[in-house]
């Protein structure tokens, strides 16, 4: 019958660990928290700066498409264009689709301006200080 035996071995500090960073105590988890967190909190307000932009850039292209639509709708009407793939329910109206492309671009023209606004206080904010 073999024998097992077990050595706990010191590790090296690799890449700026720390010895005992992975231990399960509470004063452990505690800094592995802060460290996650230390590194999140500047990411997700990045995030939440760049997402106005990121808004705008994907409500304009929708508001082409929306309108877009609305003017297939209205050459089908006109006999112009070809079947408009929707016949009937609400969004079988030219209004409905060019009412949401107005929409949108009102939307994405007041989250811009918003932005910019936001933007020029944050940094008279800096500056006073």
């Amino acid at each position: 019958m073999g024998a097992f035996r077990v050595e706990m071995t010191p590790r090296p500090a690799v890449a700026g660990v720390q010895p005992g960073a992975g231990t399960t105590s509470s004063r452990g988890t505690a800094k592995l928290e802060m460290r996650f967190a230390g590194t999140l909190a500047p990411r997700i307000v990045a995030l939440g700066q760049q997402l106005p932009n990121i808004l705008v850039a994907l409500l304009t292209p929708a508001a082409l498409v929306a309108l877009a639509m609305g003017l297939w709708r209205v050459g089908a009407d006109l006999d112009w264009a070809g079947v408009f793939p929707i016949t009937g329910g609400f969004f079988s109206h030219w209004q409905v689709w060019i009412g949401l492309s107005v929409a949108l671009k009102m939307l994405s023209s007041a989250l811009l301006a918003w932005d910019s606004r936001a933007r020029k206080i944050s940094e008279e904010n800096r500056t006073t200080f």
